[in-house]
């Protein structure tokens, strides 16, 4: 789980790798439940929490 401090410290363009990252690994994570069957759901949410953090300071960038 990232915490929204070390997020901040990053620049936008390493915040925009770190959501492809994710959303990479969470595509990983749906495959690897279809193959296996049985798959901790806490390991969904944890990583679209990390994608929901790194958009939130994106996008406050933006703005900002």
């Amino acid at each position: 789980m990232i915490q929204m401090e070390e997020i901040k410290k990053l620049d936008t363009v390493e915040i925009e790798n770190k959501v492809t990252e994710l959303k990479d690994s969470l595509l990983k994570a749906k495959i690897s439940k279809l193959n296996q069957g049985e798959f901790d759901t806490n390991t969904f949410k944890k990583i679209k929490k990390d994608i929901a953090r790194c958009m939130t300071e994106i996008n406050s960038r933006i703005k900002g």
